[in-house]
């Protein structure tokens, strides 16, 4: 029985729907279209924690690397990895790539700071850095997941890293929060067991439930967030940093 996961339900929906309702992916896919079309052909690109390497799609003209330590999701498949190993110690010379991206990752390193001058290490002086991080989300991929995001906070570790944010840009205000908690509602008062019978039989009480918090309320959040024109409260981040010349910042720190 097809459960109401949260992928599950979003593939059911019509894209006019599901774009709307998974708000972060909004500006992921925004950032990388950026990515995509600033990185030019034939560029090394790294994909700083890539999973599944779900983005290589988007550098097919690049020289694309996804480098991930494997460990965040036991239901991943990690056999299409370029290379593992831990970012905070990358086995790559210095200035090695022209561009590199980390989507939804610094919060499960338990260094973030290490990690973000790791990767500056491996960038050239010039290159840039496309990243993303939540600021209030619930812990997943338990146990490895640490830490949460102010835009103030990741400015001050790309900074001491060598990099310069070019763009900080928020996932959405207080109507896109709203929308993303009231989409876990049914799960909290349905939770989901082994007993599919048991879960069929609440399904007339789970369906109404759905479509309110899940479907109906989320779409009128998503028009309502044009209202907030502060964003503070919101999911996360997206980041397009630039690596400056060594002489602008001395050497990375430690």
């Amino acid at each position: 029985m097809k459960r109401f996961g949260r992928k599950g339900q979003l593939a059911m929906l019509p894209d006019w729907i599901s774009n709307k309702l998974d708000v972060h992916l909004l500006e992921t896919d925004r950032l990388l279209e950026l990515a995509q079309a600033q990185t030019p052909p034939g560029a090394r690109v790294l994909d700083a924690g890539s999973g599944e390497g779900q983005y290589r799609r988007y550098f097919e003209h690049t020289r694309y690397t996804g480098v991930d330590l494997a460990v965040g999701d036991a239901q991943w498949d990690y056999s299409g990895l370029d290379t593992q190993a831990d970012l905070s110690r990358l086995p790559f010379a210095d200035g090695s790539f022209d561009a590199a991206v980390c989507f939804q990752v610094l919060e499960h390193v338990n260094e973030p700071a290490a990690v973000i001058c790791e990767i500056g290490r491996v960038l050239r002086p010039g290159s840039r850095f496309y990243l993303s991080a939540p600021m209030a989300w619930h812990q997943h991929q338990k146990p490895h997941d640490f830490f949460r995001y102010t835009s103030y906070g990741f400015a001050h570790l790309l900074e001491k890293a060598g990099l310069r944010v070019v763009e900080m840009r928020p996932w959405g205000g207080y109507f896109w929060f709203l929308s993303y908690n009231f989409q876990m509602m049914h799960d909290r008062l349905f939770p989901r067991g082994d007993n599919d019978l048991a879960y069929a039989l609440k399904l007339p009480l789970i369906l109404p439930v759905y479509l309110v918090f899940f479907i109906l309320l989320p779409l009128l959040l998503f028009y309502l967030d044009r209202l907030d024109k502060v964003k503070d409260h919101t999911l996360g981040w997206a980041c397009i940093a630039e690596k400056l010349p060594t002489d602008e910042h001395g050497p990375t720190p430690v």
